[in-house]
This record gives C-alpha cells, structure tokens and sequence, in this order.
C-alpha cells in the first residue's frame, strides 16, 4: 500500500467557499488566499462497473505538473471521515497503468481480461485553493482544500462544492475541530459520499433515492471496539445517504429511511452500553432524540395517509366526504414534511452529525491504554455479541408469552418494540452466524414486526381520526375510515399469532457458549 488517506468533508455553497477562504481556519483574516489550481480527472470502471461494485476507484488526473494514477479502495470511517487505503503513480500518458494496478495486490485487479475492460465513465473538473494548517510548532499538519467544480457522465452534470480537510500527521479528532470550526463560520453540511461514488451514481443514473440500512460485517476476531464502530458508521452513513435524498427530492420515504438509520444506532447504544458508557453518552442520546422527535411527526403522518386513508380511499373511490377527509390529512402531512426538512437544513442537525462521528471516532467512551474497560474493548467482539443477541432474544420472548392474542394494545406494541430492537441486534452481528439460519430467524421476527405495527397503526388511527381537528366536518368519512380498519383487525391479529407462534418454535440460530 502507498499510503493511507484521513479526510473529513463538508459540503458548502459557492458564495460561503469565497468566504471560507478569507477566514479562519483557513487563513487570517484579510489574508489573501493562495491561487486555485486546476484539476481535470478521468475515472475508469469496466461497463458494468466492477471497480464500483467491489469498492475500488481509479482515476487519472492532470494536475498542472503531471499525470497521477490514483487508486483508491474502501476503507473505514463514515459521516463525512474517509479512513482509505491509497496508491498513486506518475504516468507518462492519460491510461491506466496495468502494472501499477497488479501491485496494489487489490483481487480485482488480478483479473488481466478486467483490466482489459476498462474505460473512461465519467470525469471531474475542479478549481482546487490549497491551504496547509498546524505545522511542527503545533505537532499536527492537515492540509484543507476548497473545491468548486463539476462531476460530468455524459450529458449529465453535478455541481462540486466542498471543504476537504485530509490528515498529515495528527490525531484524526483535529479535523473534527477544524470541521465544527467552518460550521461555526458558514452553513456546510458532512458529506458521505465521495467525488468517486457521485460519479459513478450520475453514470448510473442511480441518484438521489432512498436507500436502505445495509447489514454490516462483523468478523468474530474483530474487537469490541472496532465492531461498534463499523456498526455506528454504518448507522451514519445510511442517516447522510437519505439527507442527501430528502434534501434534494423532499421524498418522505428517506424520512422513513433516516429514522431507521438513528433507531439503530439507538439499539446500537442499548447493545454496546456495558463498553460504550461515557460522560458523553446522554449528550449522544439526547442528540438522538431530538432529531427523532422532528422526523418522527413526518413518517407518523405519511404512514397514516397511506396505510389508513389511502386503502378506504380506494375502495370508495367516488366518495366525496372521504376525497375531503384525505385532503385535510394530506395538508397535515405535507405541513409535518416541511417541518421535518427545515429541521434536517437547520445547522443543528449538521453539528449533531459532525459530534456523533467524532464520538464514535474517538470518543471518552474508548478510555484510555491499560484500563479495565479498554481492555474489554480490545477483546475479539464474538462472545460478547451473542451474548447480548441471546438477552435480547430473551427478553422479547417473555414480553410476548405464549399467546400476542391475550394481550392488551399497548403489551403488544411493547413486544413490538422489543422486537424491533432484536432484528436489528441480529442484523448487527448477523456475519457471526450461519446465514441460512440467521436469515430465517431475521425472516420471521420481520413478519412478527410488521404484522404488530399494523395493528398498532389501527390503534393509534381511531383516536387521531376521532380528536383531528377537522371540526367535525370529517366525521362520517372518518367513522367510514375507522370501521373499515375495525373490521379487518381480527385477522391481522391472527395474522400476527401464527408469526408469533414460529418464532417461539424456532430453535435459536446461535450458542452461547
């Protein structure tokens, strides 16, 4: 490997990039900021993008000097932080160098007929302005640059507007401080995903969707430590993913999907608390939960639209007290949407993001070298993980007892709650199991999950439908809505016992021991 990349970015609008670099951090006040350079970049892929697939990037770039063949694979970090391995050789001529690509030993590149496919996707031009911060009188060096550009896939384009802080010598929490430093001067925003992976979405036509939580990899020899900390970025990086999302499309769905990103890492806390508890830690919960509470109304609503409106709706299409009934309740949805993407573009919520990353980078929470605790943190996460899975599981299964059917509304939206908390407990260290089984148990505690917040949507719907503040003019289309749902209940009901029923059946797919 030729070296490894630290870098933390933020994205800015253009106007704040002039301001940035007349400000501190980057530069004293009044100073003149040093000239841009021009960077012109080709990426190469296969057709099918294999690079991309495999998490592998390679580009060639004219910086004003010279050609660099740049290739960079996947790494650690998330929320804005890239933690990558890196290589970069000079080139005589604007192509990939076969031989350079062998030595990264990357397995994709071992394949001669791959590198044979490869080809220009898509390319970036960018004003780069340089600026170096710290030095040997400070003991730490990064190197911040400001880039406005564009990402260009053919006759598609992307505008480029970012702060790059990358690690020179240091500890990684310097760009964190740098970070919070140009939130405090100019709105910006964490940005997860790379110049690489933006173009590669544009040439794919794969942009600005929801997207869903991915299952992370857990090793058994992993530590404690480093399995909590993949598992929380993973957490962030599908919470930034579907901000990109909301942000640009207004979609209520990526509401949906940032909720599911901040509950896991919730449950991720829960799970990791015997080894995570921190002086810090109330802060990280309180930040959580102020920004659930600003999401939650939001995909309250749309749900209510969709799932208990919307179906009555359809079934009485020409129904003009039920067609006044729905506009009422979009308006309210579409009001409960606003709210929540003003909260997501406040700069609260980017400081909350930056704060989060930096705790799980390198948070009080990691102790110091020689401790009890940090000793714990440094054991292989295998016997700790199951352990916490079966406690879980355990807790679940009594909550429920042998029959969902004996209990009341509120019991079974608790066990629904618990069982929310137990997949995502076996998502998290799902790789430590046999597959086949662990998908078969994750399997049935969704069907249990889903078939519980449906009659939990029922529940809640009479009352909001009884107490909405339509004046009573709404009242027989919303007595309509409410008997519709009543008379489905016993069978959803039903529906969730015999869900219930295999998952209290099944053998557990794991020991112990």
């Amino acid at each position: 490997m030729d070296g490894r990349e630290i870098e933390l970015k933020l994205g800015v609008s253009p106007d704040d990039i002039a301001l940035l670099s007349l400000s501190p951090p980057l530069s004293s006040e009044g100073e003149a900021p040093p000239p841009p350079r021009r960077l012109a970049s080709i990426y190469f892929d296969t057709p099918d993008f294999t690079l991309a697939a495999a998490g592998v990037s390679l580009r060639v770039r004219w910086t004003g000097d010279g050609l660099v063949q740049t290739v960079k694979a996947t790494g650690s970090g998330g929320a804005g932080l890239f933690d990558r391995p890196e290589w970069e050789q000079s080139l005589d001529r604007p192509v990939p160098d076969p031989s350079h690509l062998r030595a990264t030993g990357l397995p994709v590149f071992a394949d001669d007929a791959l590198i044979r496919r490869l080809g220009p996707v898509f390319s970036t031009q960018v004003n780069r302005t340089i600026f170096r911060l710290g030095g040997d009188e400070h003991g730490w060096e990064v190197e911040a640059a400001l880039d406005l550009g564009e990402v260009i896939a053919g006759p598609l384009s992307e505008p480029i507007c970012e702060v790059e802080f990358e690690l020179l010598r240091g500890s990684p929490d310097r760009l964190f401080r740098l970070a919070r430093q140009v939130l405090d001067t100019v709105p910006a925003r964490p940005l997860s995903i790379s110049k690489s992976e933006r173009g590669v979405k544009l040439a794919t036509g794969d942009t600005n969707r929801p997207v869903k939580g991915r299952i992370p990899q857990i090793g058994p020899d992993l530590t404690a430590a480093a399995a909590f900390q993949t598992i929380a970025r993973s957490c962030l990086d599908h919470l930034l993913v579907n901000e990109r999302c909301l942000l640009a499309t207004g979609d209520a769905e990526a509401i949906h999907q940032m909720r599911v990103a901040l509950r896991r890492l919730r449950s991720a806390l829960r799970v990791f608390r015997p080894l995570v508890a921190s002086p810090r830690l109330t802060e990280v919960k309180d930040d959580l939960r102020w920004l659930l509470e600003r999401l939650g109304p939001a995909r309250d609503a749309e749900v209510f639209l969709s799932d208990i409106i919307d179906p009555v709706v359809q079934d009485y299409p020409d129904d003009a007290g039920l067609a006044a009934l729905r506009e009422y309740w979009r308006s309210d949805r579409d009001a409960r949407l606003d709210a929540a993407v003003g909260a997501v573009r406040d700069r609260r919520f980017a400081a909350l993001v930056l704060d989060l990353t930096a705790w799980v980078e390198a948070g009080d929470w990691l102790g110091a070298p020689g401790e009890p605790l940090r000793r714990k943190l440094e054991a292989p996460i295998g016997p700790f993980a199951l352990r916490r899975l079966g406690k879980a599981t355990r807790r679940m299964l009594r909550q429920g007892g042998d029959s969902l059917s004996r209990l009341s509304p509120e019991e079974r939206h608790a066990v629904r709650i618990l069982c929310k908390q137990t997949r995502y407990t076996a998502e998290f260290f799902a790789s430590l199991v046999p597959r086949k089984q662990m998908k078969v148990f994750l399997g049935e505690l969704t069907e249990v999950q889903d078939a519980l917040g449906r009659l939990n949507d029922v529940a809640v719907a009479g009352p909001k439908l009884a107490s909405g503040s339509s004046g009573g003019r709404h009242a027989r289309a919303a007595g309509l809505v409410s008997g519709w749902h009543t008379a489905r209940q016993a069978a959803m009901l039903a529906e969730a016992e015999r869900a219930w029923k295999r998952v209290r059946a099944r053998d557990l797919p794991w020991s112990e021991e």
